[in-house]
């Protein structure tokens, strides 16, 4: 979708970003589960814009890598398979901790921080979290059922051993219901700059132009 067309408050934008650099601190006895770059790439775009953002230094970006640095404890495992939850002071084995005895964590979990751990590696120009996050989507690629190429929902993160394999998943119905999908979005909401919100199913308009 187009940044601006979805947000279209760039003044409760910007300001929501000094919000956030002045009253969010990461050294904090928190334990999170595995927006900043979205938010950094919409600053750099108002910045680019000549009106808003103007002040802006990577501050958020900054954030973000500090955010990673401290969730990329979650990876040593035997598998490269990340722990579902890190504490972001504490890491992730300790008695102060109140994590790392888990041994379950879901597929989505699992692979899908590949997408703002890449993204994360190509802003700062580090290679590592991408290298961290890869190696647990290979991972799970490597898992996957070879007969209908799709992967289960709950796995051992020590042991790489499906613990729900989700048969339900490779059900035909469900593969059509998702091919479908994924082709009237192609055909309805595709606009230049990515995808547009529907503002009538009915006729096919959009709410964002």
């Amino acid at each position: 979708m187009c940044f601006e067309s979805v947000l279209n408050k760039t003044t409760e934008f910007e300001a929501a970003v000094r919000r956030v650099l002045s009253d969010v601190k990461l050294d904090n006895d928190i334990v999170v589960s595995v927006g900043l770059l979205g938010g950094h790439s919409m600053a750099i775009m108002l910045k680019g814009g000549g009106q808003h953002m103007l002040w802006y230094q990577d501050e958020l970006l900054h954030m973000a890598k500090e955010l990673g640095l401290r969730l990329l404890p979650a990876f040593n495992t035997s598998s490269g398979l990340p722990y579902p939850r890190v504490n972001l002071k504490y890491g992730v084995r300790g008695p102060e901790t109140r994590t790392g005895t888990e041994t379950d964590t879901c597929t989505a979990c699992a692979g899908t921080i590949i997408l703002e751990f890449a993204a994360l590696s190509r802003f700062t120009g580090d290679p590592v979290f991408e290298v961290h996050a890869r190696r647990a989507l290979d991972f799970l690629w490597e898992k996957r059922q070879r007969n209908s190429n799709l992967v289960g929902t709950t796995i051992n993160i020590h042991s790489g051993e499906w613990v729900r394999r989700g048969e339900a998943t490779g059900d035909p119905y469900y593969l059509e219901v998702g091919r479908t999908v994924l082709d009237n979005l192609n055909r309805f909401a595709r606009v230049p700059c990515g995808f547009a919100a529907m503002k009538d199913v009915r006729t096919g308009s959009h709410e964002d132009r």
